[in-house]
């Protein structure tokens, strides 16, 4: 509904036009205007519908001032990190610094189950091409999302069984990125090998698997998007993610 809502309101939406409160910051000082005040309103409007009626900037009478002032409260959807971090952009006060309209449609705040999944496997096996024990910058910065991505050493997270089952293959470290993003890697790869146990765990591939990884971590998917996005977004296997044209 919200993918739907969003090409509608693109399309009908035209530049200068806007309500009082759903404005862009520029459209309310009066500077010269882009299609960017589109995607400031389009960021309003998500937060509206994802909140049941609640404005990023507050109630109607102060929301100009507070838009101008860029003073926003995305506190009711900091439990969706991919919402916050999509709506934060598109609220962002300076238009250049806003996500354009296909970035905004690949986002992953948009993606099914089967393309977040794809999406972790192809950056484990982008990842493993990295020697571990050289001074790495995406490896760097990848192990420097871990604290917002895992929120302390994975396994804990994880049932007891399935601890035991990644265990017979191999070492990992528990509060590594990198490791976390092999084993999903792995064991969607060898799904159908896997026990019944460990697959009743998990689910089925894709929504129930992705629900398994999600639910126990659920900045990881936006996290790791945003450090491919920094290193390898023009590589021709990550383009489907960053660069499909979808309008």
């Amino acid at each position: 509904m919200l993918l739907l809502l969003q090409v509608d309101f693109m399309h009908n939406h035209f530049l200068g036009n806007g309500s009082s409160g759903w404005q862009a910051p520029e459209q309310l000082r009066h500077e010269r205007q882009t299609r960017a005040v589109d995607l400031f309103s389009l960021g309003c409007v998500m937060f509206f519908c994802i909140t049941g009626g609640k404005h990023p900037y507050g109630q109607s009478l102060e929301r100009d001032t507070n838009i101008v002032n860029d003073r926003k409260d995305l506190f009711l959807i900091e439990n969706m990190p991919e919402a916050t971090d999509l709506i934060s952009q598109l609220l962002h006060p300076y238009p250049d610094s806003r996500p354009t309209a296909v970035e905004v449609l690949n986002h992953p705040f948009f993606w099914k189950p089967e393309t977040r999944l794809s999406f972790l496997r192809d950056a484990s096996d982008r990842l493993e091409l990295e020697d571990r024990d050289s001074e790495s910058e995406i490896l760097t910065a990848v192990e420097s999302i871990k604290t917002v991505a895992l929120g302390g050493s994975w396994d804990a997270k994880m049932d007891s069984a399935f601890i035991n089952d990644i265990g017979r293959y191999r070492r990992y470290k528990f509060d590594s990125v990198r490791d976390l993003l092999r084993v999903i890697r792995n064991k969607l790869n060898h799904y159908r090998e896997l026990s019944m146990e460990i697959q009743g765990l998990l689910g089925q591939v894709p929504e129930g698997f992705d629900s398994y990884f999600s639910s126990r971590f659920p900045s990881l998917v936006v996290e790791v998007y945003k450090v491919i996005q920094r290193y390898c977004a023009d590589e021709q296997i990550f383009r489907i993610y960053f660069q499909n044209n979808h309008i």
